[in-house]
């Protein structure tokens, strides 16, 4: 069997609900699909995303230079082809580079389980039939309030999470304890999990974390730039409450870094960020070595996948107003259920799109040049 095509879409859409956190205001979430073809009939669908900006790169870079290089190659032997398109990209840093990989090495697993004829999760070890989810909301508006909050609470407890995800990040950090300590009196211990989104000094950080500790926090996500390993291990040493990152990282030898530092807890690599499957499954192994778990940052439907075949899962984040389901993309929609998310058992990742909606959010790089004004705050 021979890849004898790859092409790149990209497609660019708004949240299904607003987000905003400390940092950001995100205007649209760009995917890039790579869909692969061989001589044997059997294709692929590939994955990777950018939050506002980047898109067109990372298309272009699967287009102009990526795909040429897996063109003849065996998609069977992913971990070479994986190992090729890195060690050609790889002055390029890590990041756009990791993200592109990644759209192509999602299409290769998702070929390679129809192929075999079985699901990701499976082709992955099937450490588990089933994974616990949590409720992630990215709502940190100026006008927000502790009450809009509390409801918001009540209303993902009646579907079924007991574990909830806000953001915080005020200014006013007495702003976010009113938030936290109405919060967390509605959830039970270590069931709220905070996201500051890199907002912090390091000193703001330690000033804070007794007050931070005393809520009883399931984690700290974030707190500061995400490539400050010193100052995560050194903030580690003041808390009791966990801590943790990695969705900001683009590869295992980065998340190495924390790990040997003991800067991290929860290891949240995103499996687009990081460049693919086949890199997230060793920094699920790495993780484990660690004896550390992973919890996947994004990507609902996709780490849901990973999510059931790492011996070393923690929960699934189901992102409020972000899965492909809420986006209205998919054509055989996946949600969780009562706080429990089930993986789809069609043979490859299992994630159906449907052609319509694509098409509708689909997108020129052209047209991106002149309409870009940015989400950073």
């Amino acid at each position: 069997m021979k890849i004898t095509g790859v092409e790149a879409s990209l497609h660019r859409i708004a949240p299904a609900s607003p987000w905003e956190d400390a940092t950001n205001r995100v205007q649209a979430i760009e995917f890039v699909l790579v869909r692969i073809t061989t001589d044997s009939r059997h294709e692929g669908v590939g994955i990777t995303y950018s939050v506002d900006v980047g898109g067109t790169a990372i298309q272009a870079l699967i287009a102009d230079y990526l795909s040429g290089l897996v063109i003849g190659e065996d998609p069977l032997d992913h971990e070479r082809i994986w190992e090729r398109l890195h060690r050609q990209s790889r002055r390029l840093g890590a990041g756009v580079n990791s993200m592109a990989i990644a759209g192509i090495d999602v299409a290769i697993w998702d070929l390679m389980g129809k192929f075999y004829g079985v699901p990701l999760h499976r082709l992955l070890g099937g450490s588990r039939s089933s994974v616990k989810a949590y409720i992630s909301e990215i709502k940190l508006s100026p006008s927000d309030t502790v009450e809009a909050l509390c409801e918001r609470i009540e209303g993902y407890r009646a579907r079924g999470f007991d574990h909830v995800k806000i953001k915080i990040g005020y200014d006013d950090f007495e702003r976010d304890l009113e938030r936290l300590r109405a919060a967390t009196a509605m959830l039970p211990p270590r069931s709220l999990f905070v996201d500051l989104n890199q907002k912090w000094l390091l000193s703001e950080a330690i000033s804070r974390a007794g007050d931070l500790d005393s809520l009883k926090l399931g984690w700290i996500e974030e707190p500061l730039v995400h490539h400050d390993v010193a100052g995560h291990a050194s903030l580690r040493r003041q808390l009791r409450t966990p801590l943790a990152l990695g969705e900001s990282l683009h590869s295992r030898s980065q998340v190495l870094q924390f790990l040997t530092a003991g800067a991290v807890d929860y290891v949240q690599a995103d499996v687009a960020f990081i460049g693919g499957i086949t890199e997230w499954r060793r920094v699920a192994a790495t993780a484990a070595s660690f004896n550390k778990p992973v919890a996947p940052h994004y990507m609902m439907e996709l780490s849901l996948q990973l999510l059931c075949g790492a011996p070393n899962a923690f929960m699934l984040e189901d992102v409020v107003g972000g899965s492909f389901s809420e986006l209205g993309l998919l054509a055989e929609p996946i949600a969780v259920s009562n706080g429990v998310a089930t993986p789809s058992d069609l043979p490859g990742h299992g994630i159906v799109f449907d052609p319509a909606a694509l098409e509708a959010c689909r997108v020129d790089p052209a047209s991106v040049r002149s309409s870009f004004s940015g989400g950073s705050k």
